[in-house]
């Protein structure tokens, strides 16, 4: 299959040189065309030298619209470059990481089969439709129908979901990258849950995906490349090699898993929309 892959960027430069790495490296099942939007050249992040011979089609934006518009901006431009013969695109961040592309094919194949799926993701917040935006794949003739379908700044994910129940779309969930958040009502430390301010996971042992944010592990980058070894069941980074990969891999299945035992506002409610406030 031919599949788009729209990378953004802010300041997460040294995270996109990784991933461009592990695209090429280990993405083989499908034809990809690697697009490049970042809007911090103003502040200083620029793409490095090395990552340009990795990228189809780099774009940079000389105004950033700041941290609210600023995610909607890259993703607005970014799909101006899909190109007409590519019929799915792939709309990752820069600081998600996936070792192969075997989910990308899954679900390419199921978007393929349902007459009305547009989007797959993962369901990003329990009592409320939101769906992911940092690894989300869509069919492309829905994007160059529905241009404004990145155009948010508040609450991305809701407006997704209500994007797609007004405008004829329906999707599927990732389940490989489910759950993505604890219960609210965890206030404490909780394993693989880094920023327990924010609640989610960042990594997904089943699809071999890290979204770390590395100011949130002690151990910056050579923690998530330790991580991202764990997941790959590979030593893929050799300068952060890890021994008991399966052990280790274990436990993040057996943590993440256990959160589906914890009572959840769902099971007594059903999930609403989360209606917008003008933007």
């Amino acid at each position: 299959m031919k599949i788009a892959v729209l990378i953004r960027v802010y300041d997460r430069i040294e995270d996109l040189k990784y991933n461009l790495q592990i695209i090429s490296d280990t993405w083989k099942e499908n034809e990809y065309y690697i697009i490049v939007v970042s809007n911090g050249k103003n502040k200083g992040y620029e793409i490095p030298s090395e990552s340009l011979p990795l990228i189809d089609k780099l774009v940079i934006l000389e105004e950033n619209a700041g941290h609210r518009k600023g995610n909607s901006q890259l993703l607005m431009e970014g799909i101006k470059y899909i190109p007409q013969e590519y019929d799915y695109t792939l709309i990752l961040e820069a600081d998600t990481w996936v070792y192969t592309d075997t989910i990308h094919t899954k679900y390419a194949h199921l978007l393929s089969q349902s007459q009305y799926a547009v989007w797959a993701s993962a369901d990003w917040y329990d009592k409320s439709y939101g769906l992911a935006t940092d690894f989300a794949l869509i069919k492309s003739d829905y994007i160059r129908n529905n241009p404004k379908l990145f155009d948010f700044e508040l609450f991305p994910e809701c407006h997704i979901s209500n994007f797609l129940r007004d405008n004829k779309g329906n999707y599927i969930w990732i389940s490989e990258n489910m759950p993505v958040h604890v219960p609210s009502y965890i206030k404490y430390k909780y394993p693989y849950v880094p920023n327990i301010k924010e609640g989610r996971f960042y990594v997904f042992p089943k699809s071999k995906t890290a979204t770390h944010h590395i100011e949130f592990l002690k151990g910056g980058m050579q923690q998530k490349k330790e991580y991202f070894n764990i997941l790959a069941d590979c030593d893929y980074f050799a300068d952060a090699k890890v021994s008991n990969k399966a052990w280790k891999r274990f436990k993040m299945r057996f943590w993440i898993g256990l959160t589906k035992c914890f009572i959840k506002k769902s099971w007594f409610r059903k999930k609403i929309y989360i209606e917008i406030p003008n933007q």
